[in-house]
């Protein structure tokens, strides 16, 4: 019985072994993040958060700020399940300037907007004004109507701007 038991074992340990060898995975090639864009969600989202102010005043864009870990469970479901929606992906890309803090990485800009847990999304103005914010791993249910609801807001506001 023993017997049986080490070489069922010993096979399974050459399976995954050679499973693993034909595999070339490497994971250098994995990236979440490097010094310049994070890439979360299926989209790429600036580290800069200071040119991203001025982007999106020249592009009368709002900012989504993702603020996110490499060790928050409910950041990869978000990122999977609301980031990854085709809807909110779409307006995101077409309509905001994404900037993506790590928490781990960028705790004083997290203070200075009082963001202590990922995931958060924060959406700002051109100017550093906060907009609206979303806290915890939101489905895309709740996500999508705050997204455009932002997206709506900052367009009233540059048409009121530009009646004046």
């Amino acid at each position: 019985m023993k017997t049986k038991k080490l070489i069922s074992i010993t096979v399974l340990i050459l399976l995954i072994s050679m499973a693993y060898g034909s595999y070339n995975i490497s994971l250098t090639d994995f990236k979440l993040s490097d010094s310049n864009f994070s890439y979360l969600g299926g989209l790429n989202w600036s580290r800069n958060l200071i040119t991203s102010f001025d982007i999106a005043k020249q592009e009368n864009k709002p900012i989504a700020v993702y603020f996110w870990a490499i060790w928050c469970q409910y950041c990869a479901k978000f990122q999977a399940d609301t980031l990854g929606n085709p809807q909110v992906k779409k307006i995101l890309i077409e309509d905001y300037i994404l900037v993506a803090m790590d928490l781990d990485i960028d705790r004083d800009t997290a203070r200075k907007y009082g963001v202590s847990y990922p995931p958060y999304v924060l959406f700002l103005d051109g100017n550093d004004n906060v907009l609206e914010r979303i806290a915890g791993a939101v489905g895309p249910e709740t996500f999508l109507p705050i997204v455009t609801k932002v997206r709506e807001q900052l367009k009233l506001s540059r048409d009121q701007v530009r009646k004046k």
